[in-house]
């Protein structure tokens, strides 16, 4: 009891001393930002399928894990176990074993929401956008990967099992994708009004489908703009009515296929063919196509940095920042001398690195 005591109070004079310090990482909006890019990236390689573990535990004998799978960017799983958290637990859990599909997904309350990736990497920009409270501290982590898995915030005044003001998962799963190019010219892109003005990560041959709201019995119809020869419309652009009722509108699917290498754009507008008039709507997104070998690698070179003292930076560390301060310092890792922004800026791959 009295190692459990000092080990309660030095957690409360560490979170004490940072809070007084007013600690903040500036930085957490661009990791998550950063990691958003790597994510929707890696989700048009998996066609949006993959699944994510979110585990719950206490100071309690049980804990529980939920686990949601995603389907082309739709839950349409959500499992729930109990978890022992000590070797020989004395009771029962009080927690029950349950599945969820279909129309079913959310009825029940325990467990993580059945959120998507993109829903939880949203309220994770909103977490790392908010300015801390002096008794707050913030937490972001990635997996080795560079995707999202922590996004929180606690009180720090709550030493012991704080409450986490954000997301948290154990770990993503994602589905095992084939090493020939052709496995992964197969994947179609598929894409919504959601990813308007978005930018796309595509290889060449990949196919992309866009599904928009419309109703031609208004007289406007989605008409294909894009001017790009690295891209093109396959067939025509077919309306399905979402229903029975007259004039109840639908949805009208376009079908691309990527031909070269390169940045290309598809623009969609919205308009009444027979008038002169300009698209009442727009739907544009641009493409990173990329070419690929035989192996299924990208044949893009990402371009590589030198520190002040010619060593390369690693690759997945990017670009170093470009507005820098002006004084000179050493730095960490035998990257030679540079500015103080240098030194946190590497400080922290380094750290990154060692997760």
């Amino acid at each position: 009891m009295a190692l459990r005591m000092i080990v309660v109070c030095f957690t409360l004079a560490f979170f004490a001393l940072t809070a007084s310090a007013g600690f903040r990482d500036s930085s957490d909006l661009e990791k998550v930002k950063d990691s958003l890019a790597k994510w929707e990236k890696t989700k048009a390689e998996v066609g949006d399928n993959y699944s994510y573990k979110v585990r719950w535990s206490s100071f309690i004998e049980y804990g529980h894990d939920t686990r949601i799978f995603v389907k082309g960017g739709k839950v349409i799983r959500r499992t729930f176990r109990p978890i022992a958290m000590v070797e020989n637990p004395s009771g029962e859990s009080p927690f029950e074993k349950w599945k969820e599909e279909g129309d079913q997904i959310g009825k029940h309350r325990d467990g993580a929401p059945a959120k998507t990736l993109d829903q939880l990497y949203e309220s994770a920009v909103k977490v790392a956008s908010k300015e801390l409270e002096p008794t707050e501290r913030r937490f972001v982590k990635t997996d080795s990967r560079g995707l999202l898995i922590e996004c929180f915030i606690i009180d720090t005044r709550i030493a012991d099992d704080a409450p986490k003001n954000g997301i948290s998962i154990t770990s993503i799963k994602l589905p095992k994708s084939g090493n020939d190019a052709s496995a992964n010219r197969q994947k179609t892109v598929r894409l919504t009004s959601k990813d308007n003005g978005k930018s796309i990560p595509v290889v060449m041959g990949q196919k992309i489908q866009i599904q928009l709201d419309s109703n031609p019995t208004t007289g406007y119809s989605w008409v294909d703009q894009s001017k790009s020869k690295a891209v093109r419309l396959m067939g025509e652009i077919k309306y399905a009515a979402s229903g029975t009722a007259i004039g109840g509108g639908g949805v009208s699917t376009a079908n691309f296929m990527t031909t070269q290498a390169g940045k290309s754009e598809i623009k969609l507008d919205y308009l009444r063919t027979f008038e002169d008039k300009p698209a009442v709507k727009q739907f544009q997104v641009t493409l990173q196509i990329e070419k690929v070998d035989k192996n299924g690698a990208t044949e893009t070179k990402k371009p590589r940095f030198k520190s002040p003292s010619g060593k390369l930076y690693p690759e997945h560390w990017g670009a170093p920042p470009k507005l820098q301060t002006r004084d000179l310092r050493p730095l960490p890792g035998g990257y030679g001398q540079g500015s103080g922004t240098l030194v946190k800026w590497i400080s922290e791959n380094l750290a990154r690195d060692e997760k």
